[in-house]
């Protein structure tokens, strides 16, 4: 049966549309909260886990219908002479704990020979299958490289890979193992020898504390949604959750990209009156019951509903109505890790909205965590709000509610003649003030936003320095 949504929210990991604004001093946005008083972002990295080889064995050029997948040792031979030999190796990656994700992920061999060692060691990626009975002859395929290791002088007792980027989630991973160094040979341990054999390190984010997140989108020709997150990675050492968007329903699993087992705030959008006639009923009950279950996943019906509706498009009380019946859907998988989220603009708490946030709440019963999108709007006062004056109003409500929030939207431009030493400050605050209050994530807009005139994107060294010690 379902689980109680008063039982569901009990895991507290942390918690565009441009308006005019009040003009506000100008101040330190750093001022909010001290360093010393910032909390941690936790232990981020678990306790390693170990997984030895499920499979390995070697195969020689030299006696292509020989098998060696119950010997003690596995060889990447490159002799001048003829004798030539690679390494296959399989591992199964297990589910993360429960809302975590893959943080880093290690090779670790010991050396079964010490003498005439290569200078470097090569994985390749294996497109093919193969088992322990495989020979030269029926070897599989072996893609690019995809890691390489030093090998500390001749002598050494073991290498190491980094093999985060190969070993992305659950499931098999397998690495064929060259030697690119002619006239050596690298041997080492296979599984048969024991705790000497393959393993597999695995450290896992902790999610205690505040998740960095990013709003993200491709930026070049050709450039695919995958290639712009490991880009986005790249820029801020990480993101810790993805936020992903759909101007319709939403994508069958794994969507328009793979996070990498990492947590999601996803949000999508449908006429509430086809909503309310079920129209949508078999799709979504069916997107959420093959939803992962090895990571937190924020969904949200309709984000920022309060201007379609002040348009005319629908009204509130339908607006309300369709969320009800879409988490009475989602309740419907079983699934803890899915987290209802209703996402409202900031502005809709400021007094010159005319707004009451209410008015789209669907009730408790139906929503475990409010998501706020929310901008410094001063920047076109030529200042950046001070966060505390920012945020107050969105921790104030989510904490009155007694529910748990996160902020899944939130950037500025540069302003005026700022190096972006302003900006860097104003997301320090910013975050040292959404920590202290608790926010399960926070997501910075990283996006050019050309009709509107605006570019929150953190190009500048300054900003991308902050987000990405965030992040770290």
């Amino acid at each position: 049966m379902p689980i109680p949504r008063t039982q569901r929210v009990i895991l507290v990991i942390g918690s565009v549309t441009v308006l005019a604004a009040t003009p506000v001093a100008m101040a330190s946005a750093s001022a909010s909260a001290s360093e010393e008083l910032r909390p941690s972002a936790a232990a981020r990295v678990t306790a390693p886990v170990t997984v030895t080889a499920d499979a390995d064995t070697y195969v020689v050029a030299e006696q292509p219908a020989v098998a060696h997948g119950t010997e003690s040792r596995l060889t990447a031979a490159n002799w001048n002479t003829p004798w030539h030999s690679e390494g296959y190796l399989r591992f199964t990656v297990p589910n993360p704990p429960a809302g975590a994700r893959i943080a880093a992920v290690r090779l670790d061999l010991t050396f079964q020979r010490l003498d005439q060692q290569p200078d470097t060691v090569q994985l390749h990626g294996v497109t093919g299958p193969w088992d322990e009975s495989t020979t030269y002859a029926s070897r599989p395929p072996v893609g690019p490289v995809i890691a390489t290791a030093a090998v500390d002088g001749d002598g050494a007792s073991s290498l190491s890979f980094d093999v985060t980027a190969a070993a992305v989630g659950p499931g098999p991973v397998a690495f064929a193992l060259r030697n690119p160094t002619v006239g050596s040979v690298a041997s080492v341990y296979s599984r048969e020898a024991g705790a000497t054999g393959p393993r597999l390190v695995i450290e896992y984010a902790d999610p205690t504390g505040t998740l960095c997140g990013a709003s993200f989108t491709t930026e070049v020709a050709g450039e695919t949604y995958q290639q712009a997150l490991a880009r986005i990675d790249g820029y801020y050492n990480g993101l810790d959750v993805i936020r992903i968007f759909y101007p319709g329903l939403p994508q069958a699993w794994p969507g328009k990209l793979d996070t990498g087992g990492r947590p999601m705030i996803v949000s999508f959008k449908a006429a509430p009156a086809d909503v309310i006639a079920g129209r949508h009923d078999t799709a979504l009950a069916t997107w959420f019951r093959t939803a992962p279950r090895d990571r937190i996943i924020w969904w949200t019906y309709f984000h920022e509903p309060e201007n379609d509706i002040q348009a005319g498009s629908f009204t509130a009380a339908q607006f309300r109505q369709a969320w009800q019946r879409i988490a009475t859907l989602a309740d419907g998988a079983g699934n803890p890790q899915l987290r209802a989220t209703l996402i409202l603009m900031g502005w809709t708490l400021e007094p010159g909205s005319g707004r009451n946030w209410r008015d789209y709440y669907a009730g408790p019963a139906y929503v475990d965590v409010l998501g706020w999108d929310l901008y410094n709007l001063s920047w076109r006062n030529g200042n950046y709000r001070p966060p505390a004056d920012n945020f107050r109003r969105v921790v104030t409500v989510s904490q009155a509610e007694g529910l748990p929030f996160g902020i899944a939207e939130t950037g500025t431009p540069i302003v005026g003649t700022d190096d972006g030493t302003g900006r860097a400050a104003w997301l320090r605050g910013s975050i040292d003030y959404l920590t202290a209050a608790g926010a399960q994530f926070v997501a910075y807009f990283d996006l050019d936003w050309p009709s509107a005139g605006i570019d929150y994107r953190l190009r500048d060294p300054a900003g991308r320095a902050a987000w990405r010690e965030f992040c770290s």
